[in-house]
């Protein structure tokens, strides 16, 4: 799934990702459209989870990233 936007006040933007970085998993399961990507955050949350963990690749460099949810 690519990222098309970031907010600037969000964990991904604290974290560096930007517009076009392809996200490949979250917490190790894959992902291939936005949906799967909201479907596994809502689980995780669901779950008490404070966090997930995505691999993301930017123009072939992989990097695992764990973004914070936040309070709600």
């Amino acid at each position: 799934m690519v990222i098309t936007d970031v907010d600037p006040q969000s964990a991904a933007a604290s974290e560096n990702l930007k517009p076009g970085d392809l996200v490949v998993e979250v917490n190790q399961e894959e992902v291939a459209a936005p949906a799967d990507v909201a479907n596994k955050v809502a689980r995780l949350k669901q779950e008490g989870k404070k966090s997930a963990l995505f691999l993301v690749d930017r123009q072939g460099d992989l990097r695992f990233v764990a973004l914070r949810f936040k309070e709600s």
